[in-house]
């Protein structure tokens, strides 16, 4: 490889890993200009933790697709029997939209 693919393939490297912090920080910055238009953290995290059951909301993160339209909360429930779930819920309604065991 010459200096120049190097350097090229540096530089691809360290922008995508500078780019990939600010396009999650886009999401809460969302989040914190419409939060009217949002359930809370709180809210997503109660609602996960019943449609599995039992447990506790070990993360909650909030997603925005701008490209679809769709805004929802990405939770990450321990249940007090063992297996940990993925649960997707709506940002505006609280509607749980899918709900898996996370292997």
């Amino acid at each position: 490889m010459n200096t120049q693919t190097k350097i090229a393939a540096l530089m691809t490297a360290t922008l995508m890993a500078v780019a990939a912090p600010a396009m999650a920080d886009d999401d809460d910055y969302h989040y914190r200009q419409n939060s009217s238009q949002y359930i809370t953290h709180e809210q997503a995290s109660k609602a996960a933790v019943s449609a599995v059951g039992s447990g506790y909301a070990k993360e909650v993160d909030f997603e925005y697709k701008p490209h679809r339209g769709s805004a929802y909360f990405d939770v990450e429930v321990q249940t007090n029997t063992g297996p940990e779930y993925k649960v997707i819920v709506d940002a505006k309604t609280g509607k749980v939209l899918s709900k898996h065991i996370d292997y």
